[in-house]
Formats: structure tokens, C-alpha cells, sequence
């Protein structure tokens, strides 16, 4: 049997790793014992060769081991990952109810496995009804997808499993990927139910593995806050804050975005929950026609502004502060005095902390004065390692403008 390859850290960079931190930067790595290939199994050893865990190797990547266990006698088989996937949708039903059958909230459409989280380092799967829509995004997972795939669709309700592409990522790892359906007859859409609203999502309009649940519980609060306001959501994607804020009794909501097919898919979402008396939707640019709707005079009680990733990494994210700053500076002028912004971050880089800075800034340059009344995050169904401050990646300011 051939020996399997260990990765020894450098003395400075075992704590974290130590203390539950899954992944292994290239830069803490000391040696290499045993030439390793993409997706093979390999062993982290401090300098005294204390086993740390084990993970699977990506080549040439600037994160080379993910961890996956750190039991020294679990065999990183296909019975550990669907031992994995099991436990993943378990603690979705027993801990946090999902899927839910609760009238008027009922959601069968969430997170069913959160990568990090779920001890799957490099898997994503979301749940949409009898579908399971998945991302496999690094080597690892790659050479172990048939094993993903089988026991995604052994889940109790689950009818097809369909794999969908993962962008940059997936081609730093050298991989490929197209849509297509893994298991069970194809589909064109997704159907799902969020908090009792009916979503059909068209295939080709699905963005990463479809919709963004990890929302879910900042729409709710955007619901709670929108009684009486007029409200405007920008960046609508599919309109979920939208309905939300509909839901909520806004007198008027406009949903707004660039892409006229996404704003058409919106309305046939509204229209089937019965809102589309209650919601305007206008194509619009954030970064264009913020400042343009600001300065003819139009106010809102209540603006949301949940903007795509402008700094994927935190190499990126001093380039990305100006627009950042320069987004909610408009956005904040959209606000009438003692009205809401609920201003989001989709990118770990620009975390709480950033994110407050980044508003300060906004709010000298709109000439207001603000005050934080609450912040969101990432739903529950998207867990992290308390260990791993690059898994909690959203968050959601609530900033009252004066």
C-alpha cells in the first residue's frame, strides 16, 4: 500500500489550522512528503509530525489542502461523503426545519450542503423541491462526484440532481463544467417555495447554483420594516426582497436590474403569488442611475442595495472600496430623513467591520447622518467552522439615514 502523502506547516501557521481552520495556505506549507496528485488524500503535520487532519490536495492552487476530517481512523471513502450529506440535511430538518411545511411559511427551497460547514470542503448543493442543484468546485470533490451525486439523490423527496458550473473557481482548479443532469429526467426550471412564496426559476437564467437563499432571513426583516414605506430594491435579481417588502404592506415597491429577462421572470414570480398589482419593475443600472435617481429628487423610505461581488478575494478589495463607498454614498441620498438602508456585502472580504467603514464613508460624502439599527448575515442553513472567518461572507447593514 502506498504511503499516503504528508503536508508539514510552517512553525507560525499551525494554530489556526490547530485550532479548526480548514483550510492550508500554500505559504504555510514547510514540505511535501510523497508527490501528491490533484484530489488525492494527504495528511497535515505539524513540525513534530502531530497529525492535524486530512484533506485532499489541489494542485498548483494557492490553497493546496482542504481539510475534511480530523478523525485519524475515518477512511475519506464514498461512505464518508454520503455519511456527510446525510448528517448535512438532517441537521436542516431537526435544527432548523427545513424543508418546512408551516402555513404561509412554508420553504422547500434552501441550502442542503454549505461546503466548510458540512465538513464537504469544495461542495455546494441546494435544495428546490424534488431537485438538487450542485457545484463541485474543487479536484477533491471532482474525483469523488459519483459518490456526491448518489447520495444527494438517495435523499428522502429528492428526484433529480443537476450539476451546475462554478465560474473562476472551478477553473483555478483546472476543471470544466457545464450544466447537466446527473441523476433523474431533466428539467428547464426550478420550483420551490420560500417562506410561502412560489418560485419557478427558468434553468437558463440561474445564477450560480440557482437562487440566493442565503437571504432568506434579511428578506424577512426587509418584510418586517416595509409596512406603510415605498420601497425600492435594488439589484432585484428574481425580486425577492421585492415580495418581501410587498408582503410586508409597502404602499409601493419598485424592483430594480439591468437584465430585461430577469426583470420579466420577476414580474411571472410576482404574478403567480399574486403581487404583481403591488410591484414596478424598472431596468436600471446601480452604478449609473443611482446617483441619476437621487439627483432628480426621488426618495424612498426604504432603498435595499444587494450588489453582486465586487471583491471576490482580499487582494481585490482595496481596488473595489471606491465603488463600494460610491454605491451606498447614492444609495443613502435615496433615502428619505428617517428612512432605512438595508446595504449588503456578498464578498468575506468586505465583512462587518468593512462594511460599517465603508457606510461612515458613504454618509460624509451624501452629506447624512447615519446610525446602525441592526446587522444580518448568511441564513442558518449556510454553517461555518467558528474557526473560519472566510466562510461568513454576508452581511447585511440596516442603516437608519437621517
Amino acid at each position: 500500500m502506498t504511503a499516503t502523502p504528508r503536508v508539514f506547516l510552517e512553525a507560525g501557521h499551525v494554530k489556526p489550522v490547530w485550532a479548526g481552520h480548514p483550510w492550508v495556505y500554500s505559504q504555510a506549507i514547510a514540505h511535501v512528503e510523497g508527490s501528491p496528485a490533484a484530489g488525492d488524500v494527504v495528511e497535515v503535520r505539524d513540525g513534530q509530525g502531530n497529525l492535524l487532519g486530512r484533506g485532499f490536495w489541489s494542485e498548483g492552487s494557492a490553497i493546496p489542502v482542504r481539510l475534511v476530517s480530523r478523525d485519524p481512523d475515518e477512511a475519506l471513502d464514498e461512505a464518508a461523503i454520503a455519511r456527510r450529506v446525510t448528517a448535512a440535511a438532517l441537521l436542516r430538518d431537526r435544527v432548523l426545519g427545513l424543508p418546512s411545511t408551516a402555513p404561509g411559511r412554508d420553504t422547500d427551497g434552501y441550502r442542503l450542503v454549505h461546503a466548510e460547514g458540512d465538513e464537504l470542503p469544495g461542495l455546494i448543493a441546494d435544495r428546490y423541491g424534488d431537485t438538487v442543484c450542485v457545484q463541485v468546485l474543487t479536484a477533491g470533490m471532482k474525483r469523488r462526484e459519483e459518490a456526491v451525486f448518489d447520495a444527494l439523490a438517495a435523499l428522502p423527496g429528492i428526484k433529480r440532481v443537476i450539476e451546475m458550473p462554478g465560474g473562476e473557481g472551478q477553473r483555478r482548479e483546472g476543471l470544466s463544467v457545464t450544466a447537466r443532469t446527473v441523476r433523474g429526467t431533466p428539467t428547464e426550471a426550478l420550483e420551490f417555495r420560500e417562506r410561502g412564496f412560489a418560485f419557478e426559476v427558468p434553468l437558463a437564467l440561474a445564477q450560480k447554483t440557482g437562487y440566493y437563499f442565503d437571504q432568506r432571513e434579511n428578506r424577512a426583516r426587509v418584510e418586517a420594516l416595509s409596512r406603510g414605506a415605498a420601497v425600492l430594491d435594488v439589484c432585484t435579481y428574481l425580486g425577492g426582497f421585492a415580495l418581501a417588502a410587498a408582503r410586508g404592506g409597502a404602499r409601493a415597491v419598485v424592483g430594480v436590474d439591468r437584465a430585461a429577462p430577469l426583470l420579466a421572470t420577476a414580474g411571472a414570480v410576482a404574478a403567480r403569488n399574486g403581487l404583481q398589482e403591488r410591484i414596478t419593475w424598472r431596468q436600471g443600472d446601480m452604478r449609473g442611475d443611482l446617483g441619476a435617481w437621487a439627483a432628480a429628487g426621488e426618495r424612498w423610505d426604504l432603498v435595499v442595495l444587494d450588489p453582486p461581488k465586487l471583491s471576490p478575494t482580499a487582494k481585490h478589495l482595496q481596488a473595489a472600496l471606491p465603488a463600494y463607498e460610491g454605491l451606498n454614498a447614492a444609495a443613502i441620498r435615496l433615502v428619505t430623513p428617517g428612512g432605512v438602508l438595508a446595504t449588503c456585502s456578498c464578498s468575506a472580504a468586505l465583512g462587518p467591520e468593512e462594511l460599517l467603514r465603508v457606510i461612515a464613508i458613504a454618509a460624509r460624502r451624501a452629506h447624512r447622518q447615519v446610525s446602525l439599527l441592526d446587522m444580518g448575515h448568511q441564513a442558518a442553513d449556510h454553517p461555518t467552522p467558528p474557526a473560519f472567518p472566510q466562510g461568513r461572507y454576508l452581511t447585511c447593514a440596516f442603516i437608519v439615514v437621517k
